[in-house]
């Protein structure tokens, strides 16, 4: 059994009840009357008003939606109006004037009063149908919105499903280049990404993070990767938080810093710099990645799943909020990133 909506229904009950008292008023102004009696009158052919408005709800208007039935729809609307001002006609003619003017006697078919009793009902369902239609189209808007974000929502949770294994592949593969050097550093190197998978798995289950957690996993990484370089890698860290309540997506720098090591490390053959910065005050975020590239090394592809992801993730995530360059400077390939957080 279908759940009655009593909010509806208040909605309702509440329009008419206006419709009625301000008709009255604006009746008793019009036609020089007491409002007691215009009132008398109004409530009268209340009756037939909501009859027909709701016969147009319910049985004209959705006629219009179907093309083909354009003629019925003609129809069935003349139909409804003749018969509602019958209705009314006789309601008045029958009803009322007994009552508030006993000595009155007017012809039931007199075309003036008969055409204003069609203009009366044309105004009320009008007024009741334009009132409805702007309800339509703005439920019509909310569930288009709610439609995109639920598509921007499942696009971004596919994005995330992506970014994961593709971190877990590269990481995986420091580790065999550990375990094929047989160094002891091996068993370290897994417990720091026992450590970091623990934070994919469950503390990114959130829409947003602090971003201490972020630059955390981020010095984590770092640990790790420095486990599998010689000296001739080296990495400076910068970290300047002034705002320690920011929240930012997670797992959303992070693979600026994989792309640094994957093309400034791996990539090459003499002495490598990473330089990480990040500064966050007033909820701007300015993260900055650079890392040595050699003369004939192409810049990092910005097609490859992790920064195309990321993108991505900034585009459905702080639209019109951030600021990201990607290219070469002094001989050293620079990502600079800027966020406006906002609020949570």
């Amino acid at each position: 059994m279908e759940r009655i909506d009593w909010t509806r229904i208040g909605y309702h009950i509440c329009f008419w009840l206006v419709y009625l008292f301000l008709n009255s008023w604006l009746g008793s102004i019009y036609n020089n009357i007491e409002l007691e009696r215009a009132f008398y009158g109004e409530a009268a052919v209340l009756p037939v008003k909501i009859l027909l408005t709701y016969f147009v709800f319910y049985r004209i208007i959705p006629l219009y939606l179907d093309r083909d039935k354009v003629w019925k729809l003609v129809g069935l609307s003349l139909l409804a109006f003749i018969v509602g001002t019958l209705l009314y006609r006789m309601v008045t003619e029958w009803v009322l004037f007994p009552i508030t003017n006993p000595g009155r006697a007017v012809p039931f078919f007199n075309w003036p009063g008969l055409y204003l009793v069609a203009f009366d009902l044309f105004i009320t369902v009008a007024a009741a149908t334009t009132i409805k239609m702007i309800r339509v189209h703005y439920k019509s808007l909310e569930f288009e919105q709610e439609l995109l974000r639920e598509k921007l929502q499942s696009e971004l949770n596919f994005l995330r499903a992506q970014t994961n294994p593709h971190f877990l592949f590269n990481t995986l593969n420091n580790l065999y280049v550990l375990a094929r050097k047989k160094s002891d550093r091996t068993a370290d190197a897994i417990m720091m990404l026992s450590k970091i998978m623990r934070f994919v798995l469950y503390d990114c289950r959130t829409p947003r993070i602090p971003v201490a957690d972020e630059a955390k996993i981020i010095q984590d990484y770092i640990e790790l990767e420095k486990l599998r370089y010689n000296d001739r890698l080296r990495v400076q860290y910068e970290e300047t938080i002034a705002t320690p309540g920011g929240f930012i997506a997670p797992l959303l720098l992070l693979p600026f810093v994989e792309n640094s090591f994957k093309h400034g490390a791996t990539s090459t053959t003499g002495k490598a710099d990473i330089v990480v910065r990040l500064h966050l005050e007033d909820s701007l975020l300015d993260f900055e990645v650079r890392n040595t590239v050699e003369g004939n090394d192409r810049p990092p592809n910005p097609e490859g799943i992790g920064l195309k992801n990321v993108k991505r993730q900034l585009d459905l995530i702080y639209p019109d909020r951030y600021e990201l360059a990607v290219g070469r400077e002094d001989g050293m390939f620079r990502v600079h990133l800027k966020i406006r957080l906002g609020e949570t």
